[in-house]
């Protein structure tokens, strides 16, 4: 099915038509019936904010609802152009034992994060604003396959083996679609439920991104067929030019042999063959195997944002670590980069020069005049909210007048659901990203590092901790470049112990 646009004036008469085509979509996607309220509810909500805050009392107008079938459900986008207006700053809604008090505030808000999957929000500047609310097939996860004692968990997941079992023979191999329940499960019994992508607990949802091209995966099979290895690479898109390569997980009779290497290497030639441009793998610091191992595939280490996930998401069995985990993020371009120019802001030329030369990439740092940057109205920037990770990423598209004011209107609300963490994604092609950067420290972030292709030609990452102290002692990382990296961030990280 393709994507449906509808364009509606801003009457609310014109909400039943728009539910009524939304339903029928849903139905034919497969959706049932409770689901399908679900959305409907859900849609009045957002369409209803558009008309009652979008715009000013008596102005006419319209504003679209734009209906997207996607591989494993459904994607909603209300867009307007009216007035500027927010829904993640909208006041949490609150539950009062007193009746008396108990008011709508936020209500919509809350049903719509409560009943959807996914909820964002875009601020496009004049193009105006989207509201994204996506569902999900209702589809059985692997331990509705499998009885308990298939899917009992394997000893911990980790690092180098000390003595390395015996070789045994692995064939290295693209992974078949029709195999996601069994790569499912080894993923369940690797981690139990706490790996990071979700999509790999729902079989039918894996696969179906699998015959997307949304995922690239590759397994490692014993001499009987039976896959003991997976790896793979999640893209946005199927046309997507970067990917995140991980995805692994081994049976522990195969660990300490060398598959994971073996497997990102062919990983790496399938997706240079299918046009990407680069991948890149965020290895965790509570060990530092899974930075090696890319170290050695040809990844370069290019950032490091810390307390990125929860201290109980990725480890069970393997002891608790007492903070959140942290991550560094590694870059392999899979075709010679031209040089590019990017602006980078001058305090942090150095690193960032430092950064890039790493990478291998030649680039270009022109000098520029702040008083010539140009700068728009009204600001475009993304909101995520990550609720699972006790994150949320904060991307901007376009700088206005307005981005410093916009951007404290934002972490404010962030703050008060007590997000823990906030990542900051700016265009290193955009001079405004330099001159804005002192003002985003001046509001508590501070710097990540930068990396290529991701949501932009050349991203800045900066960060922000919400009353997080991380303990540096505990963040282990691989190479010397990674060493000096964790410094100098350390030693800009407003929340560091003196």
């Amino acid at each position: 099915m393709e994507q449906s646009v509808i364009t509606i004036s801003n009457d609310i008469r014109y909400l039943q038509a728009v539910q009524a085509f939304t339903k029928e979509v849903a139905r034919q996607i497969g959706f049932n019936t409770k689901d399908i309220e679900m959305i409907l509810l859900c849609l009045e909500e957002a369409v209803i904010n558009v008309i009652e805050h979008g715009f000013d009392p008596g102005e006419k107008d319209f504003f679209q609802v734009i209906i997207e079938p996607l591989t494993t459900g459904l994607k909603i986008i209300v867009k307007d152009r009216g007035l500027p207006y927010d829904p993640n700053l909208i006041p949490e809604f609150k539950i009062y034992s007193d009746i008396e008090e108990q008011t709508e505030s936020g209500l919509g808000m809350f049903l719509m994060r409560r009943l959807m999957d996914e909820v964002s929000f875009q601020n496009l500047g004049r193009e105006g604003k989207e509201l994204h609310l996506t569902k999900y097939l209702p589809v059985k996860n692997i331990t509705e396959y499998h009885t308990p004692e298939e899917l009992y968990l394997y000893a911990p997941h980790i690092t180098d083996v000390a003595q390395p079992p015996e070789k045994m023979q692995i064939q290295i191999r693209l992974m078949d679609p029709s195999e996601a329940v069994e790569v499912s499960r080894l993923f369940y019994r690797a981690y139990g439920y706490t790996y990071t992508i979700d999509d790999i607990y729902y079989p039918d949802r894996f696969r179906k991104l699998l015959e997307d091209g949304k995922i690239l995966s590759v397994v490692g099979t014993n001499s009987k067929g039976e896959i003991v290895s997976h790896t793979g690479v999640k893209k946005e898109s199927a046309d997507a030019v970067i990917g995140e390569a991980g995805m692994a997980a081994t049976k522990p009779d195969f660990r300490g042999q060398g598959i994971f290497t073996q497997m990102l290497n062919l990983l790496n030639e399938i997706a240079k063959k299918q046009g990407m441009l680069g991948l890149y793998g965020k290895g965790v610091t509570f060990h530092t195997f899974s930075q090696k191992t890319g170290n050695t595939c040809g990844y370069r280490d290019c950032a490091i944002t810390l307390c990125a996930l929860p201290s109980d998401r990725i480890y069970k069995g393997m002891g608790r670590p007492k903070d959140r985990i942290s991550t560094v993020y590694s870059y392999l371009p899979l075709v010679r980069h031209e040089k590019t120019v990017i602006y980078p802001p001058r305090h942090h030329r150095a690193f960032i020069e430092g950064i890039y030369n790493n990478l291998s990439m030649d680039m270009i740092f022109p000098s520029y005049d702040e008083k010539n940057v140009q700068l728009q109205q009204q600001s475009s920037f993304k909101v995520d909210i990550l609720p699972n990770f006790g994150r949320a990423d904060i991307k901007v598209y376009a700088y206005g007048i307005d981005i410093i004011d916009k951007l404290k209107e934002t972490m404010k609300i962030l703050l008060k659901r007590k997000i823990d963490v906030i990542n900051l994604f700016l265009d290193l092609g955009q001079p405004a990203t330099a001159m804005f950067c002192s003002e985003f420290e001046k509001l508590g972030f501070f710097i990540a590092g930068a990396i290529p292709l991701l949501y932009f030609r050349h991203t800045l990452i900066l960060q922000y901790l919400n009353n997080i102290f991380p303990d540096y002692s505990e963040i282990h990382v691989y190479s010397d470049f990674a060493r000096s990296m964790l410094e100098y961030i350390r030693e800009r990280d407003p929340n560091r112990e003196l």
